[in-house]
């Protein structure tokens, strides 16, 4: 485990003896696996898991079980806290995304997809966020069962409010606040421009990790 990762403690209703606790953690799927182990003293704990080709920056903060992936980017004092989980099932972060300098991820999120980009002090606080998105600077998903579509947009100092849906591909504007079901469906699509943006973002972090692990060399 990283110096900068901190494993957390669950409870999952069982017995307290290490049998116990064996028995769950066998019946548990290959991924919950990963995270979980049974501490000194015979409590079950996850714990973050940074795949190969990864990089986490010393200053940023992990808590609880997640899965980074190849190809992620954790930039300095971003914080993914995963204290709040309802199932011990990891927060799985997807391939070549990256979450930058001071950005939060909280709460009761459950994944985030591939190639999304958590920009700078944005925070996810309790949401499902698919692939391709973008959660631009200072944007903010308030959680409570927030799913952020496909290829979505999110720009600076937005705000998504609990449970509401932003479909594939539409683009939430800057400082804009989308409280209601109704306010997502009828939002537009990302400007063309605004995919360029995205893609010299991604290409610039996939240099940052490249350079990063290659003075472990």
């Amino acid at each position: 485990m990283q110096p900068n990762a901190t494993a957390f403690p669950i409870d999952p209703g069982i017995g307290g003896t290490t049998t116990d606790a064996n028995t769950w953690l066998d019946a548990q799927s290959e991924t919950v696996r990963r995270v979980t182990r049974i501490d000194a003293r015979g409590r079950l704990v996850q714990e973050p898991v940074v795949e190969d080709g990864a990089w986490v920056d010393p200053a940023a903060r992990l808590i609880g079980g997640m899965i980074i992936g190849a190809g992620c980017y954790v930039g300095p004092y971003a914080v993914i806290r995963l204290d709040e989980k309802p199932t011990p099932e990891p927060l799985i972060i997807g391939s070549g995304s990256n979450v930058q300098d001071c950005a939060v991820i909280h709460s009761t999120t459950q994944r985030i997809g591939g190639r999304v980009i958590v920009a700078h002090q944005a925070i996810v606080h309790g949401a499902v966020v698919e692939d391709d998105v973008t959660i631009y600077i200072q944007a903010v998903v308030d959680g409570g069962g927030a799913i952020i579509g496909r290829g979505a947009f999110l720009h600076q100092g937005c705000y998504v409010g609990k449970g509401v849906r932003i479909p594939a591909g539409r683009y939430v504007e800057p400082g804009r606040k989308i409280l209601t079901q109704a306010e997502a469906d009828a939002l537009g699509p990302v400007p063309e421009a605004l995919l360029h943006v995205r893609e010299h973002v991604l290409e610039s972090n996939d240099a940052h990790v490249r350079r990063y692990l290659s003075l472990r060399a």
